[in-house]
């Protein structure tokens, strides 16, 4: 048989590879390359990826749905803490303990952060709570008329001393149907009061046996203040009535200090702005207890 050729040499390792600049990376063509091999047959996609993919794009659904949920949760959230608001705000005069309406002390709030009932800065002392609730039982005079035309419920009541024992009040919660319509009327006969020189204590004077409050009385009441409580779901209204502890009366000056009503009044002044700072203060903590409740 005539002689055969030489088998062909197999080809170099990087045989064929692109020069530098052809688009290898730098020292491509340094590295040895593997055989030349056929493309690969293209993989059927896995029914466990398919799966896992479907799974994850449900539970992306999901999330989104439950985002939404959350937010729904939340404003539902919000319109029950309005409701629970009106309801409590509505009750509380007689499902909360008569010593937490009207706290041991009051002092007044100095910024947003500070106690309403900072014994430090305390400008009244809780000496005594009523236990009567009788609407006639509290008020008197044009005020017990006024609440009682307005559909009073109950009044409860708390006498306070300042830090120096020399100043008594009385301070008044006055319970009134629910509706803004009632509540501006008693405010616009608080206002109505104000301009009168001596509108009389309004508050039944609550005396406290043992105290420095134990002779305090109608009659030693030298001035009055009232307010509705501010806060929109309590349908309540606070006056206070002051007086001295020694009994001095307001207004009966000396000579001719005493000629004049309006003389009479600037000698009321002082202790009416005592029972308002009283009735500022009731205020400011009530709308503390019922944050702090319905929060």
């Amino acid at each position: 048989m005539p002689p055969q050729p030489p088998p062909m040499a197999p080809p170099y390792p990087g045989q064929g590879a692109p020069y530098p600049g052809q688009g290898a990376p730098y020292g491509a063509m340094y590295a040895p390359q593997p055989p030349t091999q056929q493309p690969p047959a293209p993989q059927r996609k896995s029914t466990g990826r398919t799966c896992l993919s479907a799974f994850l794009g449900i539970t992306g659904a999901l999330g989104m749905l439950g985002g939404g949920a959350l937010t729904a949760h939340a404003y539902s959230n919000h319109s029950q803490n309005i409701a629970n608001h009106s309801e409590y705000g509505a009750s509380m005069w007689r499902n909360e303990p008569a010593d937490k309406l009207f706290p041991d002390t009051l002092a007044p709030r100095e910024n947003a952060q500070s106690a309403g009932n900072d014994r430090k800065r305390a400008q009244w002392h809780r000496i005594g709570i009523s236990e009567q609730t009788g609407c006639d039982d509290g008020l008197s005079g044009a005020t017990a008329t006024e609440a009682e035309k307005l559909g009073c419920k109950a009044v409860l009541r708390a006498t306070y001393v300042d830090p120096t024992g020399n100043t008594v009040a009385t301070a008044a919660l006055i319970v009134l149907p629910g509706g803004d319509s009632v509540k501006n009327e008693m405010g616009t006969f608080f206002d109505g009061e104000k301009e009168k020189h001596n509108p009389g204590p309004g508050v039944k004077a609550y005396a406290v046996p043992g105290t420095v409050a134990a002779r305090w009385s109608d009659a030693r009441s030298n001035a009055s203040a009232g307010a509705t409580v501010t806060e929109m779901y309590v349908p309540y209204a606070l006056m206070a009535s002051t007086g001295a502890v020694d009994g001095r009366k307001a207004g009966e000056l000396p000579g001719e200090w005493g000629r004049y009503s309006s003389d009479a009044e600037q000698d009321r002044a002082p202790w009416r702005g005592a029972a308002s700072g009283l009735v500022d203060a009731l205020n400011t903590h009530l709308g503390d207890l019922l944050l702090e409740e319905t929060s």
